[in-house]
């Protein structure tokens, strides 16, 4: 099965995004990148390389609900009639629901953010919301399915962590498509999630459960959402895992006697925050103490109107 890789830009600090041909019938893409002129002008360029068109796509399957990787893909619908694919679990982000942002900001208040960060926050929100058309209808992808091109099969994994809904193809020649699971030169950030009524939702622990499972698959290669393929996918998860491993011990350090907010913990970690890295930043924290709170070596009390962790 031949899987083409074409960059789109994006204008995030990531940088370009990978979406990927999988050339057969139906004819299908995974990924749309974010809705702009300057990606959906790459997108044109990029299939073209492979002889294809647009207008030629008939299955547009989505990783995972980030506007970097869904954002075009109503554009690519209206334009070619493609069906989308998604997991249902990511259905309230690629819709737009509002609620999203509602319980973020509940989130912050609680994690001790400073309300000059809060503004500045919902003001860069507001600015990503061109980025994309909201996903109205989609069909389901389910964990353990099949999407079958030209008689192949790809396997469906749902793989929760970086995104509740986020799903990775993997064909048993040993080729995986990882989307945000795996990327070959940066930790990919396991986000803060909620469920419609506003409970958080542990992200961390999903993620590294999500990377062990790969890890079993042995493959031999993945096509990463960002950046090139990576040849050794074990031995990559191996470092993911010795990574968070090794973050957890260090927030643990950071926590003393007196309890400190997540804002505070993040702000020892990382230096000069801004809106958007804040949020990467308190995941961060948020999900290692999930981790610590497994162990059943931190606990969480009110402090004023946020809470503040502290060993156990």
């Amino acid at each position: 099965m031949q899987v083409h890789r074409i960059e789109l830009p994006t204008p995030f600090p990531v940088g370009p995004v990978n979406v990927y041909l999988l050339d057969g019938e139906p004819l299908t893409l995974v990924d749309a990148g974010p809705k702009t002129p300057e990606a959906q002008a790459a997108l044109e360029e990029g299939l073209a390389r492979a002889g294809r068109r647009v207008e030629e796509i008939r299955r547009l399957i989505l990783t995972h609900g980030h506007t970097d990787h869904f954002g075009n893909a109503m554009w690519i619908r209206a334009r070619s009639g493609a069906e989308i694919y998604a997991h249902p679990a990511d259905q309230p982000k690629i819709a737009g629901e509002r609620w999203i942002i509602d319980h973020l900001r509940r989130h912050f208040i609680l994690s001790g953010l400073p309300e000059s960060f809060l503004g500045g926050f919902m003001d860069r929100m507001r600015a990503m919301r061109p980025l994309f058309d909201p996903v109205t209808e989609f069909q389901p992808l389910s964990d353990g399915g099949t999407v079958e091109i030209a008689g192949d099969g790809w396997r469906v994994l749902h793989c929760p962590g970086h995104s509740l809904g986020h799903v990775c193809l993997f064909h048993l020649e040993g080729t995986l498509i990882a989307g945000d699971l795996l990327l070959g030169d940066v930790s990919p950030n396991p986000l803060v999630e909620f469920t419609a009524e506003g409970r958080r939702i542990a992200t961390l622990p999903r993620y590294l459960h999500s990377l062990r499972r790969i890890l079993l698959l042995n493959c031999e290669r993945a096509h990463p959402g960002h950046g090139g393929t990576i040849g050794n996918p074990g031995a990559r998860i191996r470092e993911l895992i010795s990574h968070h491993e090794q973050r957890k011990e260090e927030i643990y350090r950071l926590l003393g006697r007196q309890p400190k907010t997540l804002f505070e913990l993040a702000a020892e970690l990382y230096q000069n925050l801004d809106e958007i890295n804040v949020m990467l930043a308190l995941s961060e924290v948020i999900g290692h103490l999930d981790l610590l709170a497994e162990e059943k070596r931190v606990s969480a009390i009110r402090r004023g109107v946020a809470f503040g962790f502290r060993p156990r």
